[in-house]
């Protein structure tokens, strides 16, 4: 399995999750990154040093000899681009933050598209939904009939912040959670604005997204992000099991992490996995554990079974 070929990535979109796959695909041995695709306002953009011999394109069909493209653009961007992407039979994997029923919808839309183009294709392959969709399953599984309580602690919002970073103008932005006194959920977005913009344009932008309607969201201009930057998360996931002859079960996970890394490492798994898969949609639940570490996967069994 070493001697393999290493599988070749496109990275599609260059915000904070791409910059960190490209930076940890650089890493690995087993995979490569093919191309980086970006939009064509931002293709002039300096690259970190480690990244600058990778090809940069405004489109997935400048990229030569490409296994698979890891979507890293805004959610309500996803379906056009892996539309776009699977027309040309090169399977997609990507971390859209969805939930719930729209989240069930996007995976049958998805795989429609999938099985159309014959091509394999992976869903909300990040941290949530993704990662911790398979902690909550098994924490159901062992402790059946029971409640799940997922608590998320105070940082910056994956999906929020890359919603943000697409409005015209805005150089970076950080969007923060806070609870109210009250309990109500206040969304802070700080911005840092290319020169020349109008705060207020923007600020109006950002509260007439339909991920902003209806939540009490202030916007805040900054002269830089750096000082503001809050790239820790934390979840307390706590599953209790109704009483019975077998004992109450309680189960409980807590962590503290960096979203972005998270949600990388999760698309590179999902990349390992997919020449194993058939045509059609899958999401984290689908797929066994073992394909996600691709060539390491007998190390993995030998280490953790």
């Amino acid at each position: 399995m070493s001697s393999m070929k290493p599988l070749r990535l496109a990275v599609v979109g260059f915000g904070k999750v791409g910059r960190v796959c490209a930076e940890l695909i650089s890493l690995s041995h087993d995979l490569s990154v093919a191309a980086i695709v970006r939009r064509a306002a931002s293709v002039e953009g300096k690259l970190p040093e480690t990244l600058r011999s990778i090809p940069v394109t405004t489109h997935i069909g400048q990229a030569r000899d490409v296994d698979a493209a890891l979507l890293c653009v805004p959610t309500n961007a996803v379906e056009e681009t892996a539309e776009q992407i699977l027309r040309r039979g090169i399977p997609i994997i990507e971390c859209a933050k969805l939930q719930g029923a729209a989240l069930h919808a996007h995976k049958e839309a998805m795989h429609k598209l999938a099985i159309h183009h014959k091509t394999p294709a992976i869903v909300g392959a990040g941290w949530d939904p993704g990662a911790l969709s398979v902690f909550r399953s098994w924490f159901a599984l062992l402790a059946p009939g029971g409640i799940t309580e997922t608590r998320h602690h105070t940082g910056s919002s994956l999906r929020h912040t890359t919603m943000a970073l697409s409005v015209t103008g805005v150089k970076d932005a950080l969007c923060a959670e806070v609870r109210a006194v009250d309990g109500r959920l206040q969304r802070y977005v700080y911005v840092e604005l290319q020169e020349g913009t109008d705060p207020e344009m923007v600020a109006q932008a950002i509260r007439a997204d339909p991920l902003f309607l209806g939540e009490d969201t202030q916007v805040f201009p900054v002269e830089s992000l750096a000082a503001l930057e809050q790239e820790g998360r934390g979840v307390v996931l706590d599953r209790r099991g109704s009483p019975g002859r077998f004992g109450h079960q309680h189960l409980l996970l807590e962590a503290r992490f960096d979203e972005t890394v998270l949600t990388a490492q999760v698309m590179l798994g999902a990349a390992r996995a997919l020449p194993q898969l058939e045509p059609g949609v899958s999401c984290l639940l689908d797929i066994p554990l073992n394909l996600l570490w691709g060539e390491h996967a007998e190390q993995a069994e030998r280490r953790w079974l």
